[in-house]
């Protein structure tokens, strides 16, 4: 018997042979041009737009409150300051970005008036010149927290970070209804940064360029979705010199949230080689610097990444995607620091980190950043956010005692949050999902996460629409009808996860591998005949002439798995996770007579396990599987935790 901890549950691309041997862009299809047709994501999606929007909107009241007391007191209507504050507006803004991808799925008048009349006011709080943070127009600032003028406490001012995260409400409003409302709040304060940070304005600094990278990440990968919708390079080079500065131009000293590593800043960027500091933070720094790359056709941050990626999945990434295992500094610790109880793993550095992979696939044509993506957005991201989509875990432990307070006081899910960053960042994480589950270049299309959904895709042969079919990821079946315009060849890549090669490895990088044996191998059928296959970089190649109405069904085995992590993680040693597919399972006392801490699983038994499809209640529609051992344990997802009641969990 062994104690139950948890169960589940750049490179060349292979140039195809109609192309040329260059390494081609890849292109994520948008999310708002893949239509969800069932299964797992269209839950998740309607509980989005029936919930978890309207929800959020109504609890950003306090964060509007301060732009409406801000253009009182700037016209002399009013003598009342707003609430002195670093980064509520930029929950706000997270929550805009949301709306408005709902906005792409769903029309809905009173949401698209709230944000248009936002808009107005915002408009109203923006100094002439571009500047946009409420407590130092207000002049009401917390010298300590903010500095006592504009931009002079960038390391923790949290200026740059706010206006970051308009900018992406302000791309995704203009993305969702073509008005240029928000847009053009955005795009004046970009080059009000511009000015200020680069070439040096009168107003701020003495005249001088503040020439220094911000505290907390977010503006750099927000340019970089300014210049995509815009078009404008300025944005995407001001992207690169923020990443370039960073860890030259200043250094802070000090310790905890005023070390060097603690934001990122102990070495230039290209130099840094292991993943360092407040994990948030990081996680956005590597999506920007992926983007970088991407967007530039340039390397320059390549072998830095890819070095932070291995250190990242091989030593310090929990069993669930979760990152920032440390309370203390919600973030990294040593190598191998990875406790249960104790772990922080906030949603949001699970967002990061699917934002962090999928830019280094699309870098790349690496399946390998798919599996750690898929891996986050399944386990650590999906569980800061209830079934019903109005309950929330800042916080992400491997293990619950239903005593202690982990998640900001509470021994359960909360409603909202003071620093309610968590909420609205796993909601627009899965309003954008569709857009993670295809991707091409000229000649192929890339199938990157299996659900029931549909597309059409251009590539330089024609038009090819798709349509997917699969109760992914409770089962491996995947059936894709494929479409062209007229017959022509292309290939077409489908994923196959590192938990299905036969490797014996639950995720790159050898950190968690399973104790039982593979089972059947991956099956692949076209028109009804099984083909033989190669594997290039994690993905089937099918490369043939298409016709319309050929069919490909891929069987994907997901028996249940047992788990074992290296063993230099302390807290993981004599436990055992069970897994099925990319799924990490838990054990909630509600399920089981008994405390979960108690429970030990039979680590030679996993060919008796059962699974079942719950019926009913918050769970319906949940696979859930039971485990031999001390007696049988009940065992359901780990996103799925905390739906019932707040109890043990393990």
């Amino acid at each position: 018997m062994k104690r139950l901890l948890w169960g589940t549950a750049a490179i060349l691309l292979l140039s195809p042979s109609c192309s040329n041997s260059e390494k081609q862009e890849i292109i994520q299809v948008p999310f708002n041009e893949v239509t969800i047709t069932g299964g797992f994501w269209q839950c998740r999606m309607n509980s989005e737009l029936e919930t978890t929007i309207p929800f959020s909107l109504k609890h950003c009241d306090a964060a509007i409150k301060r732009f409406e007391q801000c253009a009182d007191f700037l016209s002399g209507s009013s003598t009342e300051l707003p609430e002195t504050h670093r980064f509520i507006s930029s929950d706000l803004y997270k929550v805009i970005e949301g709306a408005a991808y709902s906005l792409m799925l769903k029309d809905d008048p009173e949401t698209e008036s709230l944000i248009d009349s936002f808009a107005v006011l915002a408009a109203k709080v923006q100094r002439p010149d571009g500047y946009l943070y409420i407590t130092h127009i207000c002049g009401n600032p917390n010298p300590d927290e903010m500095g006592d003028k504009p931009y002079s406490w960038v390391v923790h001012s949290h200026e740059l970070y706010n206006v970051g995260h308009l900018y992406e409400a302000a791309a995704a409003y203009y993305q969702a209804t073509g008005k240029t409302n928000l847009l053009d709040i955005a795009v004046k304060n970009a080059r009000h940064v511009n000015k200020v940070f680069f070439e040096g304005d009168p107003n701020y600094n003495g005249g001088k360029p503040v020439n220094q990278a911000p505290g907390h990440e977010e503006i750099e990968l927000a340019l970089c979705k300014l210049y995509k919708v815009t078009g404008d390079t300025l944005y995407l080079d001001m992207a690169k010199k923020f990443l370039d500065i960073r860890g030259v131009t200043y250094r802070p000293e000090g310790e905890g949230v005023m070390s060097p590593e603690y934001a990122q800043q102990h070495a230039p960027v290209a130099l840094q080689r292991e993943v360092a500091g407040h994990s948030v933070r990081a996680g956005y720094l590597y999506t920007a610097m992926a983007q970088v790359d991407a967007l530039t056709g340039r390397s320059d941050y390549a072998e830095a990444l890819n070095s932070i990626w291995d250190n990242l999945v091989s030593t310090r990434m929990h069993i669930t995607g979760g990152l920032g295992a440390v309370r203390s500094v919600e973030g990294f610790g040593a190598k191998y620091e990875l406790p249960n109880k104790e772990a922080y793993d906030e949603t949001c550095a699970a967002v990061a980190n699917v934002f962090f992979n999928e830019g280094m696939f699309l870098a790349s044509g690496d399946a390998r950043f798919l599996d750690i993506a898929e891996l986050s957005i399944f386990n650590n991201a999906l569980a800061g956010i209830n079934l019903a989509g109005d309950r929330f875990f800042y916080v992400n432990p491997l293990e619950a005692d239903g005593q202690w307070g982990f998640n900001h006081g509470k021994t359960g899910r909360a409603e909202w949050f003071g620093c309610a960053c968590c909420p609205p960042n796993i909601s627009r994480m899965i309003l954008q999902t569709p857009g993670y589950m295809y991707a091409y270049t000229d000649d192929a299309i890339y199938l990157t996460l299996y659900g029931s959904s549909r597309t059409a895709i251009t590539l330089d042969c024609g038009k090819v629409e798709l349509n997917q079919t699969s109760d992914y990821p409770f089962s491996g079946e995947v059936t894709v009808d494929v479409n062209p315009g007229a017959g022509s060849r292309f290939s077409l890549k489908l994923r196959i996860p590192t938990w299905a090669d036969g490797t014996g490895n639950f995720i790159p990088g050898g950190l968690y591998t399973f104790r039982n044996r593979a089972g059947e191998p991956v099956r692949i059928k076209v028109n009804g005949k099984n083909v033989r296959y190669r594997i290039v970089d994690g993905f089937v190649v099918i490369d043939r002439y298409w016709d319309a109405g050929d069919r490909v069904e891929l069987s994907i085995p997901m028996p249940v798995r047992y788990v074992i992590a290296d063993s230099r993680i302390e807290a993981d040693r004599n436990a055992t996770a069970v897994t099925i597919g990319p799924l990490v399972y838990c054990a909630e006392e509600c399920d089981n007579a008994d405390r979960v801490q108690n429970l030990a699983i039979d680590t030679e038994g996993w060919g008796t396990t059962c699974m079942s499809t719950i019926s009913g209640g918050p769970l319906d529609g949940v696979r859930k599987v039971i485990c031999p051992g001390s007696r049988d344990i009940t065992m359901i997802p780990y996103y799925a935790w905390d739906n019932r009641e707040d109890s043990q969990s393990m």
